[in-house]
């Protein structure tokens, strides 16, 4: 039990990496990856800091668990799915995961692989030696891949955050266009401004897995 600054008495859940990492993830969520502070951590889980580090050595270990947290909800495809099914369903996964925890891509480019991202990895790179492709070409399309979920997501993730003043700056970008000289471009930017965005994921990922089939087959 734990006392509140109300001086109401809570049960604290038990210590744990495990507990710990899914609390941070939590606060996360909530507050940002800047809320992301030991002293805090400990304090939202009702503990003294010094308790954290007798599961974690230090704050970057911890961001290191936390997007390790992030890869073990992207569910593995079913045995025997066909190979490059699997590599679509395991890269909209991983993507929808991202989303759902916004902090996640940047600590994921900068934070070596735990056990769950080592287990995407090795599911990709098998799924691609799979599918016939040349070892050189599973090489490339494995990073032709995961480079597409993260960039996406982090221009997704950007644009969200901004997006009522940049369809303001869409629009008076427009009107500075010359309709004789840019018709195209601005019909383009007509086309966003009139909701015509549907999402190029699955239409780029799609572009990747058939480019690689082909010109492994060449």
């Amino acid at each position: 039990m734990t006392a509140t600054a109300e001086g109401e008495q809570v049960e604290r859940i038990p210590l744990s990496r495990d507990t710990i990492v899914a609390g941070a993830v939590a606060l996360a969520d909530a507050e940002g990856i800047r809320a992301i502070t030991m002293r805090k951590l400990a304090h939202h889980l009702g503990y003294e800091v010094m308790s954290l580090y007798n599961h974690v050595a230090n704050k970057r270990e911890l961001l290191t668990l936390m997007v390790d947290g992030v890869a073990g909800e992207v569910e593995r495809p079913a045995e025997g799915a066909e190979p490059m099914a699997a590599v679509r369903q395991i890269a909209k996964a991983l993507r929808a995961a991202l989303v759902a925890h916004p902090w996640s891509p940047d600590l994921w480019q900068r934070h070596l692989p735990g056990p769950e991202r080592s287990r995407i990895m090795e599911d990709l790179l098998r799924l691609l030696s799979e599918s016939d492709l040349t070892p050189a070409m599973a090489h490339h399309g494995f990073h032709a891949v995961t480079n597409h979920v993260l960039g996406y997501t982090i221009q997704e993730l950007g644009l969200a955050d901004v997006m009522a003043d940049l369809e303001l700056d869409a629009t008076d970008y427009r009107d500075s266009l010359d309709p004789d000289e840019f018709p195209h471009t601005i019909a383009h930017i007509d086309q966003h401004l009139d909701g015509d965005s549907a999402p190029s994921f699955d239409l780029v990922l799609d572009l990747i897995l058939e480019g690689i089939s082909r010109l492994s087959a060449d």
